[in-house]
């Protein structure tokens, strides 16, 4: 009486992390800038401050 031996069965694997894209270093990952505000014709600055998207990753925060 032969005996079938089964095929050894597939080791697990652990999934490999995902891998975290490096944060903007203009916004420091807010997305986020932060500008002077400037009136009147010779542009002088006043102590009001504005947000906007950063211009270098558009205001997704990874570079």
């Amino acid at each position: 009486m032969t005996t079938i031996k089964k095929p050894p069965a597939p080791r697990r694997r652990t999934p490999k992390p995902v891998p975290i894209p490096p944060s903007c270093e203009t916004c420091a990952g807010t997305g986020e800038t932060t500008t002077a505000v400037r009136v009147g014709r010779k542009l002088r600055a006043i102590d009001a401050t504005q947000t906007g998207l950063c211009p270098d990753c558009f205001g997704t925060g990874t570079a």
